[in-house]
């Protein structure tokens, strides 16, 4: 074999190596490892990922306000964060754009407020003169001007208590507090430290009309920017790994398992099941999932201005980017 023959060779294996070379990116969840985000795992374990040419580490959350600054430092790649959040987020920092969101994951956002039945709170009306434990940064906090005025009481009637999300159960049990919020899976936290299901009183955010979007995918700028293509397959094996938890969270959360032997299978596909009713809505369902409506969205943008004392909302097209969608046929629920 002559020389050009080998230099010809080595030219094409070269190239076909170039080829098959994967983008590595990093991914924060928005909380622990949950059944609610098994989904993720299962497309790293079965190969969703990498049919798309990406390496993608998928890590721990410390929340909305964690996954931001994960992003912003260009450690992280993209994450799970919360649409109102973000709102408020882009707001306060109304600078170059450093990420957006490319698909909603919950279409209603999973919340309640939650209480024990020996208090005697049944409703919002019965939150006057009540200790309400929250973050100094947490969501219901945020919207509580909402939810009073929807129930027509003084939104100074309660009183706050500052804590960690991690304490909120524990608090709520030992008469600390009164009410916590948080999503609708909270009841398994109290369960799991003896409170009987019964004993508990769950109030969906949504009774009262806060109808917002909820946690989304989020991707940083510099990779939408220098690299799309790797978004449009993120967000391909996103979408297809989520429309098939949704069918069958049980066999999601075997892959939670395999990354995390020590929890609970049983208990986080009831958890799971808990918070699905955010993801597959009946607008999801006629719609498809990862999609926002223009409509809705800007209610949202509006209502938290309101409610956060924001002066420079951002526009929507700050907040989401739908041009990585698969299409609407791809994004159909089972």
């Amino acid at each position: 074999m002559n020389r050009i023959t080998w230099m010809l060779m080595a030219a094409v294996l070269f190239v076909g190596n170039a080829t098959a070379q994967t983008t590595k990116l990093r991914l924060s969840l928005d909380w622990v490892f949950e059944g609610q985000t098994s989904f993720l795992h299962m497309a790293n374990y079965k190969g969703y990922f990498k049919e798309e040419g990406l390496d993608v580490q998928v890590d721990v959350g410390t929340g909305s306000a964690g996954a931001f600054q994960r992003i912003m430092t260009g450690v992280y790649d993209a994450g799970l964060g919360d649409m109102s959040s973000q709102i408020e987020f882009l707001a306060r920092n109304p600078g170059p754009l450093q990420f957006q969101s490319v698909h909603v994951m919950y279409d209603q956002i999973p919340a309640a407020i939650f209480a024990l039945k020996k208090s005697g709170i049944r409703s919002v009306k019965d939150f006057p003169g009540r200790v309400f434990m929250e973050s100094p940064t947490g969501f219901s906090r945020r919207i509580w001007p909402l939810l009073a005025k929807a129930a027509d009481i003084d939104p100074n009637s309660v009183k706050w208590v500052s804590a960690s999300p991690a304490l909120r159960a524990t608090m709520l049990i030992n008469g600390d507090c009164e009410i916590i919020s948080g999503f609708l899976s909270i009841p398994i936290d109290l369960m799991t430290r003896g409170i009987k299901e019964e004993e508990i009183v769950t109030i969906p955010v949504a009774d009262y009309g806060i109808h917002y979007y909820g946690n989304t995918l989020l991707v940083s700028q510099k990779l939408i920017e220098g690299n799309p293509k790797a978004v449009a397959g993120l967000v391909r094996a996103f979408n297809r790994a989520l429309k098939e938890m949704i069918a069958d969270p049980a066999a999601s959360v075997k892959y939670l398992k395999q990354r995390e032997p020590l929890v609970d299978e049983a208990l986080e596909v009831r958890r799971t099941r808990m918070v699905m009713p955010g993801m597959a809505t009946a607008q999801v369902r006629a719609n498809g999932l990862g999609a926002i409506d223009q409509e809705r969205l800007q209610k949202q943008i509006d209502q938290v201005t309101q409610a956060y004392g924001l002066t420079n909302p951002p526009s929507q097209d700050r907040l989401f980017n739908p041009k990585f969608l698969p299409p609407q046929a791809e994004r159909m629920p089972k």
